[in-house]
């Protein structure tokens, strides 16, 4: 049994043992592995997708979930972290799953309690999950990610799903590309090429990533205009009907008409939906395997 921390936490046979899992997943919806097993989802930031997939895979395993949410906690008080973990730890809990805004605060979980911990997002640091399952997606349409173009555009500097991403999809093969406005670039990106705009090498790409796009970073200068971004930086409905072939991803939430257009989600190259759905079976196969 082990802790899924970061991306550097898996090999190569891990990540196939991952996807292989989740692939009997669609077919198999329940299992029994966690049964009679107790874990805390304890998410210090808000989430939708990734907390109710989570909270599904437990149960859909056999397992219980103990869901701890910091608004309207003891932490309003002034509870800190450490004093937070220790009263859920005295539980007898199983394991973790954890979404935290400062970086590194799974592994002072884990360091603290000695559990299974699973990283569900810590800061700008990494999404393990999140690169687990947009590799799965495209694995399961291409069959193999070695050798394959694929693009991340956007917030890159503040984004834990890209840096998981890039490390996971070099890991498997792939050649991976960045775009984003330079502000938003961080300097010294291993294992990744820089691209100025979207639209320099979108007919090279076999898939984009396309990043949410914090509003508020336009208030701090970062971004000189909703209008400047989606010129440079934007997926519309006609890049989308033009190249049939390539494969768009985002993590959502979508900010519709910044980082792509409404319009976009009807086509079938478009698999937003579709990451949702893996999302599932992908955090089933992390359980599986965290405490297989």
């Amino acid at each position: 049994m082990h802790s899924l921390l970061d991306i550097s936490s898996l090999s190569q046979h891990d990540i196939a043992t991952i996807f292989e899992y989740a692939a009997s997943y669609q077919k198999k919806k329940r299992d029994d592995i966690l049964q009679g097993k107790d874990l805390v989802i304890a998410f210090f930031e808000s989430s939708t997708r990734t907390r109710s997939s989570f909270d599904l895979a437990v149960r859909r395993l056999g397992g219980n979930t103990i869901y701890f949410d910091s608004q309207g906690s003891s932490i309003a008080k002034g509870e800190s972290f450490i004093d937070t973990i220790h009263t859920l730890n005295q539980y007898d809990v199983h394991g973790w799953i954890i979404r935290h805004g400062y970086a590194y605060a799974p592994q002072i979980l884990q360091q603290e309690t000695q559990s299974i911990v699973i990283n569900a997002g810590d800061g700008s640091h990494q999404h393990p999950t999140q690169a687990l399952l947009d590799a799965y997606t495209l694995y399961s349409k291409w069959g193999s990610i070695d050798g394959k173009k694929i693009m991340i555009v956007g917030d890159v500097m503040h984004s834990r799903v890209a840096r998981s991403n890039i490390q996971l999809l070099s890991m498997l093969g792939a050649k991976v590309f960045v775009s984003g406005p330079g502000t938003l670039l961080p300097r010294n990106l291993p294992n990744v090429s820089i691209v100025p705009t979207i639209h320099d090498a979108i007919h090279e790409m076999d898939a984009i990533i396309m990043l949410r796009i914090q509003l508020e970073r336009m208030k701090s200068g970062l971004i000189p205009s909703k209008r400047e971004y989606t010129r440079y930086f934007s997926i519309n409905e006609k890049m989308i009907a033009k190249h049939k072939e390539l494969l768009i991803l985002h993590p959502g939430p979508a900010n519709y008409g910044l980082e792509l257009s409404m319009e976009c989600m009807r086509y079938k190259n478009v698999l937003i939906r579709e990451q949702v759905k893996n999302g599932l079976y992908i955090r089933m196969a992390v359980l599986k395997h965290c405490f297989s």
